[in-house]
């Protein structure tokens, strides 16, 4: 005896030219492009993996306000709120900050491993 073929459920939603989707759905009625589940999924998804958060979560928590702050000031520059040439101090005051931090975390390091009697050479 042969089994007919059962029915497909399409998508509900509507493509951005306004036809209907032909995909087929899942068990919200919705294909996974559509489905708002799977949606926020994938925002999510793709931001826990951007260079920006990756960069982030490497950065010490003492320079992420630095770091938010630039980001602000990038912005107003760009919307003309904040004079090009104090963004510039801004941001060169930062390079000194991160590069005074980094002196200061590299000389912690050394002096951890002289301290467990590891020899370092100068």
């Amino acid at each position: 005896m042969r089994k007919t073929p059962s029915v497909t459920q399409r998508c509900t939603s509507l493509r951005r030219d306004g036809a209907p989707c032909t995909a087929q759905a899942g068990t919200s009625g919705y294909c996974i492009g559509h489905d708002l589940g799977a949606q926020e999924a994938r925002r999510k998804g793709g931001h826990a993996t951007s260079r920006a958060e990756r960069a982030g979560k490497l950065l010490p928590a003492r320079l992420q306000p630095v770091v938010s702050l630039l980001e602000d000031a990038l912005g107003e520059v760009h919307r003309g709120e904040l004079d090009p040439r104090a963004a510039s101090a801004m941001a060169s005051l930062a390079g000194a900050l991160v590069r005074t931090i980094t002196a200061g975390e590299l000389e912690e390091r050394l002096r951890a491993l002289e301290d467990r009697g590891g020899k370092v050479s100068p």
